[in-house]
């Protein structure tokens, strides 16, 4: 029996993710939603996740090779319905253009292998490949070290569209 294809996976917080997903408005007026990146964390929690998936942290800088994807959006399963009991509510986790944090055991889902709206770190070209920057961003990077691949341009802080690779 398959788990997971590894498109959609789930996921712990280890530790406070600030603004895992990013809603603010862009030069049009028009609010978009980004979402952060995601590492398993260098030291693991000694209790078991108890998700279909691991513990995990905001992305970082030279953390490349902790990598495991993206906070997703999705509401199922249902890592992402309702606050406080995250897995018993039928209510979306969050109002239409808020920001959502993330507390030390809250659960999420985890996407990658797909086309993702992430936030640049610093300025990004069509086509760069992307590796991690600070704060759960996406930066430039070299063919050897990317994690995706960058579909739209974008200016430090903005959200653009990036393809984004599994592990």
């Amino acid at each position: 029996m398959i788990i997971s294809s590894g498109q959609i996976l789930t996921g712990r917080a280890a530790a406070t993710i600030t603004n895992g997903i990013t809603n603010a408005k862009d030069a049009d007026g028009y609010v978009r939603t980004a979402y952060k990146a995601l590492c398993v964390p260098d030291t693991m929690p000694t209790d078991d996740s108890g998700v279909k998936g691991t513990w995990v942290v905001e992305g970082a800088s030279g953390k490349d090779d902790n990598f495991i994807g993206v906070i997703g959006d999705d509401s199922m399963p249902e890592a992402n319905l309702g606050a406080p009991d995250a897995l018993g509510q039928r209510e979306p986790v969050l109002d239409w253009g808020a920001s959502r944090t993330y507390q030390v055991g809250d659960v999420m889902t985890i996407e990658r292998n797909g086309m993702i709206s992430v936030l640049a770190g610093g300025n990004i070209a069509e086509g760069d490949y992307l590796k991690l920057g600070a704060n759960g961003t996406f930066v430039k990077g070299a063919k050897s070290d990317n994690i995706g691949r960058a579909y739209k341009s974008a200016v430090a802080g903005e959200r653009f569209e990036a393809y984004i690779n599994a592990l």
